[in-house]
Formats: C-alpha cells, structure tokens, sequence
C-alpha cells in the first residue's frame, strides 16, 4: 500500500497524520508512506515521523521527502532517526491531502 501525505503538516493536522500513521501500522502490510507532496513539516510532525519509522521500521518506509521535509528533520536534528527511500514509480499511490 502507498499513502501520499501533501501539504501542510503543522499543529492542526497533528491528529489527523497520527490516526493515519497508526491506521496504517494496524494493517501489518508493508506501506509506503510518499512525502513528495509536503510543502511543510513542522517540529512536532517531524518527530512523529521520526518515532514512527523507528516503531514500524520493518513495514513501514518513508519516501521521496520534498526539500521542506528534508529541512526539518536536519533543523530537528532527526537524521539519525528518520530513514528516507527515494523512487520514481508512484503509480499505486492512494492520496491523503493533509492541509
């Protein structure tokens, strides 16, 4: 399964990136979660994130981050914690506008 998050994820869509990641982990299928489309990604989503792809390493993978999710896991200092896969094939995507 791949779930693209776009736009905006800041203090108001935290509840709403939270459900869908822990919707996601239920299913116990390996999901790819498509960050291409997040124009910003504040402290508090970069840290969810970053615990979620500790927690759920071995079925969930983070992919293609846009310069702005990049930006605040490096000012959050999260590297170490958040591994990113890049790739070009984004043909069975289902869509979650975050905004």
């Amino acid at each position: 399964m791949v779930v693209e998050l776009r736009g905006e994820l800041d203090l108001c869509s935290g509840e709403e990136l939270r459900e869908t990641l822990s919707g996601v982990a239920s299913l116990r299928r390996p999901t790819v979660v498509d960050l291409s489309g997040v124009t910003f990604l504040d402290v508090q989503s970069a840290r969810e994130l970053a615990v979620r792809s500790q927690l759920y390493a071995h079925h969930l993978t983070l992919r293609n981050p846009s310069w702005q999710v990049l930006a605040s896991v490096r000012a959050c200092k999260l590297e170490g914690w958040v591994r990113f896969e890049y790739s070009e094939n984004h043909s069975d995507m289902r869509f979650l506008e975050v905004s």
